[in-house]
């Protein structure tokens, strides 16, 4: 979709137009890597405990009987929002957004909901900061003041591209921090879907990825030795603040096994090879944006001779 299609689409100027992340970004480092991977379980119980998205979760997906293909689905969905070229990435988040629009109806307790409710859609978009900021935290290095700075004008950046009006989307990170707290403690709750992202016996209901040649008891087996520690990521993944809001089991032996988990993983993330720690979709865009920088250039980026080239080009077009 060209930039004046989509500013149209927004009811915005041509020049309002959102200004996508480009291969230079924090959000290109750290999103499509499988150490932000880490942090997607417990972003997931922090978006799913909004009664709004409770609600739609609950009724519209799969989370229980195809895991691995909503996994899929949602990487397919939002990771193209970030890595792909320009205009690819904001019609990617137009694409998006138009795709929660049908989702809607009545939750348990008769109130309607829709998945496009202005609080539930920024507060998805909410925990994406929280989770990259912890996630350098327990795996890597602390963000210092000008990376949180970058970071969070980034975040700010891709909720205009996902659709977010800009009265929901906080104007400095202490406004964040004052409304990210004040959802945990007023807003969210522990509905069925949060409650079985967080069940030991819930995981061990998880079904064989698709194309697994894995026998069933061995499988079974596996989720066995695997569930304890991966209830330990998720919660010990999750804020301080939402753990003793909801009181989530978290013992001495949890925090001590978690701290142990984290201390591995720093090590054997530093050892692997750069190309190894992206999911394939952000690799591919790593290595074609490393081929063709010129083609990641938003337009008040671009070569003032490539600029007149398209000018020259659409003038010619339309004579």
């Amino acid at each position: 979709m060209p930039h004046a299609s989509i500013a149209a689409e927004r009811g915005t100027s041509r020049a309002e137009a959102p200004r996508p992340l480009g291969p230079d970004s924090c959000t290109w480092r750290d999103f499509g890597s499988y150490m932000f991977h880490l942090m997607l379980p417990q972003a997931f119980v922090l978006q799913v405990a909004h009664p709004v998205i409770d609600a739609g979760v609950g009724e519209h997906s799969v989370y229980k009987t195809d895991p691995w293909g909503r996994a899929e689905r949602s990487t397919k969905m939002l990771w193209p929002v970030v890595y792909a070229r320009p205009e690819t990435a904001i019609a990617n988040g137009v694409a998006l957004r138009e795709f929660h629009r049908p989702i809607k109806g009545v939750d348990k307790q008769g109130k309607r909901y829709h998945a496009l409710d202005p609080e539930a859609y920024g507060w998805v978009h909410m925990t994406g900061f929280d989770a990259s900021l912890r996630m350098h935290e327990l795996f890597g290095r602390p963000a210092d003041a000008s990376q949180r700075q970058r970071m969070f004008a980034e975040w700010q950046r891709l909720g205009r591209i996902l659709g977010l009006r800009e009265a929901d989307i906080p104007q400095t990170e202490a406004g964040y921090w004052h409304h990210f707290n004040r959802m945990i403690d007023e807003r969210l709750i522990m509905g069925e879907v949060a409650s079985d992202l967080l069940d030991e016996r819930q995981l061990l209901e998880t079904p064989k990825p698709p194309g697994s040649r894995l026998p069933d008891p061995l499988w079974r087996l596996l989720l066995r030795l695997i569930a304890p520690g991966a209830r330990r990521m998720v919660v010990g993944t999750l804020p301080g603040r939402f753990r003793s809001r909801f009181e989530l089991r978290w013992s001495r032996w949890d925090a001590w096994s978690f701290g142990a988990m984290r201390r591995v993983l720093r090590l054997v993330l530093r050892l692997v090879p750069e190309r190894r720690r992206y999911i394939p979709l952000a690799w591919q865009a790593i290595v074609d944006a490393r081929a063709h920088p010129e083609a990641y250039l938003w337009e008040s980026e671009a070569p003032e001779d490539a600029r007149e080239g398209e000018t020259g080009a659409a003038a010619r077009g339309t004579a």
